[in-house]
């Protein structure tokens, strides 16, 4: 198992004498907002959130000594209890990871030589995410692809577009949604009055009302929009582009698109 803080800092809990002998992942919890209706029969539902997500990992510590023993404890015990949150990543699933906090005190129980106790995280973000962004060339000796899961070799990946008309796979299983989720997109064109984007999968539009020369870029990351790195969301229509899983149908229109560019990552239930 691999902690990565947010700096982009990486520990392998081998280096402090654990290993990892489980961990348990359980689905999402689903909390729905329902009414009753006298003379009704059940529930009405009115919309449905996801819930807490906790994730349990049994570790197993191996001393070489009572003394060793007292070394780990106190390493173990700085290792999970940051106040700041951190990615957990496990080995068997190298491409994805996940954002967490302690959920609980834990106890490293005593022993001259090893045994096992358990971890829980609470997620921050309750959906894994993949290590890869978009943007990121796909090769086989770096664990940042799931090659056996959703994506293959043979998969013509591209997150970079020149034409007015385009599809972007999102090969992850849950929308992405600016307002949540890391989602950037720039673009540079000639257009003479206003942009328009429009998702045609999902029925989203975005306008920005206003020109684009060809030395101009517009960037939209998360909720906001700049043109050349100054806030530009007043002049737009304030609509969001998201991305549904599978294939996104995009045409943009109101010019000629030169470049457009799509950062993000590949989220998983």
């Amino acid at each position: 198992m691999i902690i990565q803080h947010l700096d982009g800092t990486q520990i392998d809990i081998a280096q402090h004498s654990l290993r990892r002998l489980y961990h348990h992942i359980p689905s999402l919890t689903m909390q729905h907002d329902t009414v009753t209706v006298d003379g009704r029969h059940g529930l009405i539902f009115l919309g449905s959130t996801y819930g807490e997500r906790q994730i349990t990992v049994e570790l197993l510590y191996e001393a070489y000594d009572i003394y060793d023993y007292y070394l780990i404890r106190d390493e173990v015990n700085a290792l999970f209890t940051s106040q700041q949150e951190y990615y957990i990543i496990f080995k068997n699933e190298p491409y994805k990871r996940y954002k967490v906090k302690l959920a609980s005190d834990f106890e490293v129980p005593p022993h001259e030589r090893m045994s096992a106790f358990e971890v829980v995280f609470t997620c921050v973000e309750i959906f894994a995410e993949a290590i890869a962004i978009t943007t990121d060339i796909k090769a086989w000796d770096v664990d940042k692809w799931a090659w056996n899961g959703a994506i293959t070799w043979d998969d013509n990946l591209k997150y970079s577009f020149n034409t007015n008309s385009f599809t972007v796979k999102n090969l992850g299983n849950v929308t992405i949604d600016p307002r949540q989720h890391e989602l950037e997109m720039i673009l540079k064109g000639t257009f003479s009055n206003s942009v328009t984007i429009t998702n045609n999968t999902t029925g989203d539009v975005y306008i920005y009302n206003g020109a684009l020369s060809s030395n101009d870029e517009l960037r939209l990351k998360g909720i906001q929009t700049f043109k050349n790195g100054v806030s530009a969301f007043k002049n737009t229509n304030k609509k969001l582009i998201t991305l549904a899983p599978k294939e996104n149908n995009f045409t943009i229109t109101g010019g000629t698109i030169s470049s457009v560019v799509f950062n993000f990552r590949f989220l998983y239930k």
